[in-house]
């Protein structure tokens, strides 16, 4: 009897942990808030209460996911949601707002304050506002107005992305120095011998690129198979400009390099255009990393950013001057010096012979001295 009644007592009080258990639970589950306690929330509703075409809304006033006003419900305040529709078909007395999500009025549905929808639309579907229907994309100012970084990461990012474009350079001076050398040094020449006039061409050629662009798509509007090939024109143009600023730099940091390393290529031996390229170009990541590196620095970040825009804007301009001028680094500009020729050998007045057609060339000789008597 006594295993048993021991036996009896623990199963009551096993029973009894378990409906304790229960009943805690439940209490919790009760008590807990309907609306959502995560910080993207309360970010959302600071940012809602700064917009100008925002408005004020409690915290409890949320609802996570999509939310419904039932016909026979009346909302004495304000209803809203979060990452979710919000439908209404019942009557609301004050304000109605989705945060992500559509506002719709459904037949039935009445709110005598404001509609408003942040990334979705106000849509009237039998539904009546007494008030405003507002639409917003997205945030203009509050904690979600954009990307908030602190300055150490804005930093980091400013030189991540200064070192990508170096990276995306190198790799096209290195694919132009070994297949189209050629044109490289034209453009080079034709900046050297002729800045001013390189730099007139690029600014022109920068102010034509809307215009040309307007006109092209223009042609093409006229044929529908033309209308077709407008997207892909487009790209093309785009390629197009931004693969001939970056030759056209690519020229200007070659002279950069010239300049840097003057002394290091002996008379008489070739220049290394991979090595000059790369040291040309790692001077401009120099002032991009210094500036990007002083950003919060006050009027010496300032300055240092200053130089940087415009030395690589010049540079771009200047060489998309000289392309255009030598047409792609085609031809030489009038007024650049030529390679001269090389000197005449001693049998160089020789005509192989026989050729159908040409006479054979004679050797000259000197005319004979009159003879003296």
């Amino acid at each position: 009897m006594r295993a048993s009644d021991s036996v009896r007592r623990l199963r009551r009080l096993t029973i009894g942990l378990l409906l304790g258990a229960l009943t805690t639970q439940g209490a919790r589950a009760q008590s807990a808030p309907q609306s959502p306690a995560s910080d993207a929330v309360a970010a959302s509703l600071d940012s809602l209460r700064s917009d100008a075409n925002g408005m004020t809304l409690d915290r409890a006033e949320v609802r996570s996911g999509a939310r419904t006003v039932e016909a026979s419900e009346h909302v004495p305040g304000d209803v809203a949601s979060y990452h979710g529709a919000l439908q209404i078909s019942g009557t609301v007395d004050g304000n109605a707002a989705a945060i992500g999500g559509d506002v719709v009025l459904l037949p039935g549905g009445h709110v005598r304050g404001d509609a408003l929808s942040v990334g979705g639309q106000v849509k009237l579907a039998g539904g009546t506002v007494d008030g405003e229907m507002r639409s917003i994309s997205a945030f203009s100012v509050g904690p979600l107005a954009g990307a908030r970084l602190t300055p150490a990461q804005a930093t980091r990012r400013s030189l991540s992305l200064a070192v990508a474009c170096y990276l995306i350079l190198v790799a096209m001076a290195l694919a132009v120095s070994f297949f189209a050398r050629g044109h490289l040094e034209t453009i080079g020449s034709t900046i050297r011998t002729d800045f001013s006039r390189a730099f007139l061409f690029g600014l022109l050629g920068e102010i034509a690129i809307v215009p040309l662009f307007l006109l092209s798509v223009v042609a093409l509007a006229i044929t529908i198979v033309g209308v077709l090939l407008i997207p892909f024109a487009a790209v093309a143009f785009a390629l197009g400009v931004m693969g001939a600023l970056a030759l056209g730099f690519l020229a200007m940091s070659l002279l950069a390099g010239d300049a840097i390393m003057r002394g290091n290529t002996a008379a008489g031996e070739e220049r290394p255009v991979v090595s000059h390229l790369i040291t040309g170009l790692s001077l401009f990541l120099v002032l991009w990393l210094l500036s990007s590196a002083s950003a919060y620095t006050g009027l010496v970040g300032s300055v240092l950013r200053l130089l940087a825009v415009l030395s690589t804007w010049i540079a771009a301009t200047v060489g998309l001057g000289a392309l255009i001028i030598t047409r792609g680094g085609t031809r030489a500009a009038a007024g650049v010096p030529r390679v001269p020729p090389p000197p005449a050998e001693e049998y160089a007045w020789q005509t192989p012979t026989p050729v159908s057609g040409v006479a054979a060339a004679r050797r000259p000789t000197p005319a004979p001295r009159p003879s003296q008597q």
